[in-house]
């Protein structure tokens, strides 16, 4: 049933329509418009259709957004792809009189996020959709983003998206009231869209008092976060945390005997990372041995450290170095009349492996035999020390969040209408059912429209001689140097020698066409080299003859 709202004068109860004969107080969503004049196309398909006494039209102008079945993922605007909200506004008495536009004091709708049971698979139930636990509202407070917040109550689920519109609490006393709201915490303010009154011919056509919006499904606004991910989950004891545990290199993980090191006896240097590039290539030796698959897996063991914890090349990482000392290292000495097991604590050692990773011209270091067992409850005490090193990381690694980057979120719009009340009676908020649910699509969604085509120009000597620089790059002196000292064959060997910072910056001027041309080809080789690993060329490319007359 529609939402009616709470007016103290009986006769002139308000409410917001929409066509779905489910849920006759949600708005309409009208989906994937694909004209850049959604308003004048919109009006036109209102007009043309035949209103009924009573309802909506049979048809509407555009895609309409199901009540039922799974939710549907609306595009954005960067595809060419507009979405609108669209409701009708009466009084709720006996014939549905349309509401007088000049009572309507404002309107507009808010885009709330679903965090109830899951809806992938279909549409909740009404008491779900009704729950206020089950939202969350984009907020901000004195101008700054507070991001998607919960609903503690229910009456601040349904009220005014803006507070100072809220009713005020009154104890009868000015100071008293005063008082109180000096002292009274700053409430949130809830983002709202714009919602308009269509032309009154096509409001006339319709006998209807007709409101619309454009649906936002992109951020331009994004917050600044604390930190570009959020570890708690891998805390405490679940799925999470076991999964985490799984990705650790199993050298993190044997909790049975020890294991051999390969290399033992030689030094673990900067040419064991090559090694390991060239075997992840698959360039070298496609089906390497046993000894080469040891040593890449101990090499991506030093690379997990170095890389994804910052051992050896940041302070955090540093506080990993007493945890991994509690790793024994053995080393076998040998002699004519006996063997001697030398046993050491790992610290150091990785700690020096790690550095190569960040500077290759560190020196090498000699690898032990075996790497001892781990002790029990050792890795559950490793977890929580990296998850503090990548916590660090992510507090420096801020990240921008809008409101619709995560494309598996669920969202729906509810519409409000503030309307006049009658002469001394204040103006009243009336809000809309939920619209059903949607999903925001991700900005490299495929839409199936036509492709834009690019012409490249064709290679011979008079269309390059045209080609001219159209395109200026300032080089610094240090990157002027680099290219100037060292040949490409030397850059691709990773041979090259890092230039003086000293010395003149340069202009380089180029032309696009050519510039394109070259991404083109290089595009090609890159694909066709992929090609080993994903056969995607059916896929990413798909050529077709044109024929030229000569």
């Amino acid at each position: 049933m529609p939402i009616v709202s709470q007016a103290t004068h009986a006769h002139h109860p308000v409410s917001l329509r929409g066509p779905s004969a489910q849920r006759p107080g949600a708005p309409a969503l009208l989906v994937d418009l694909q004209v850049d004049d959604f308003v004048a196309a919109l009006s036109a398909g209102l007009k043309g259709a035949t209103w009924p006494r009573f309802g909506w039209p049979a048809t509407l102008p555009f895609d309409q957004l199901a009540s039922l079945g799974a939710p549907r993922a609306l595009f954005q605007p960067i595809h060419r792809r507009f979405n609108l909200v669209l409701l009708d506004t009466c009084c709720a008495l006996f014939g549905t009189p349309r509401l007088d536009p000049r009572k309507i004091e404002s309107s507009g709708f808010v885009v709330r996020r679903w965090i109830g049971p899951n809806a992938h698979a279909g549409m909740p139930s009404a008491a779900e959709l009704a729950h206020h636990a089950h939202w969350q509202a984009w907020q901000e407070r004195d101008g700054e983003g507070l991001g998607w917040q919960g609903f503690n109550t229910a009456q601040q689920f349904d009220a005014d998206p803006e507070p100072a519109r809220r009713p005020q609490a009154r104890t009868g006393n000015a100071v008293v009231d005063a008082a109180l709201a000096a002292r009274a915490p700053q409430a949130a303010a809830e983002t709202t869209q714009q919602l308009y009154a269509l032309a009154p011919e096509v409001c006339d056509h319709a006998q209807r008092t007709l409101l619309f919006g454009l649906v936002p499904c992109s951020e331009a606004q994004r917050l600044q976060r604390g930190a570009a991910v959020d570890y708690s989950a891998v805390h405490a004891p679940g799925a999470d945390r076991d999964d985490f545990i799984a990705h650790l290199s199993p050298y993190l993980r044997r909790t049975a005997g020890a294991r051999a090191l390969p290399g033992a006896g030689g030094q673990f240097d900067a040419s064991w990372l090559a090694e390991e590039d060239a075997l992840a290539a698959e360039a070298l030796d496609p089906n390497p041995g046993t000894d080469q698959l040891l040593r890449a897996q101990f090499t991506a063991f030093i690379r997990q450290l170095a890389l994804e914890f910052g051992l050896g090349g940041e302070a955090d990482g540093e506080a990993l170095v007493p945890l991994l000392d509690e790793l024994q290292l053995v080393t076998i000495v040998r002699s004519e009349f006996e063997v001697r097991f030398q046993a050491q604590g790992a610290g150091t050692f990785l700690l020096a492996c790690a550095r190569i990773v960040h500077d290759a011209a560190a020196p090498g270091v000699v690898i032990p035999d075996q790497l001892a067992a781990i002790p029990s409850g050792w890795i559950e005490r490793f977890v929580d020390a990296a998850l503090g090193v990548l916590e660090a990381r992510s507090v420096e690694a801020r990240t921008l969040e809008g409101r619709y980057d995560d494309d598996q979120s669920l969202f729906a719009i509810r519409a409000f209408v503030r309307v006049r009340g009658e002469p001394g009676c204040p103006t009243r908020l009336v809000w809309s059912e939920m619209t059903p649910l949607y999903a925001v699509a991700p900005w490299h969604a495929s839409t199936g429209t036509p492709q834009a085509r690019i012409a490249l120009p064709s290679l011979n000597a008079a269309s390059l001689k045209a080609m001219k620089p159209n395109v200026a790059f300032e080089l610094p002196p240090e990157l002027q140097n680099l290219l100037a000292r060292n040949s490409p064959k030397a850059m691709l060997a990773g041979k090259a020698e890092k230039g003086s910072e000293l010395g003149l910056g340069w202009i380089c001027s180029f032309s696009i066409p050519i510039i394109t041309i070259c991404a083109f080809i290089v595009l090609n080789i890159v694909l066709h080299l992929l090609e080993i690993i994903f056969h995607w060329l059916p896929f990413v490319k798909i050529c077709l003859p044109i024929p030229r007359k000569k």
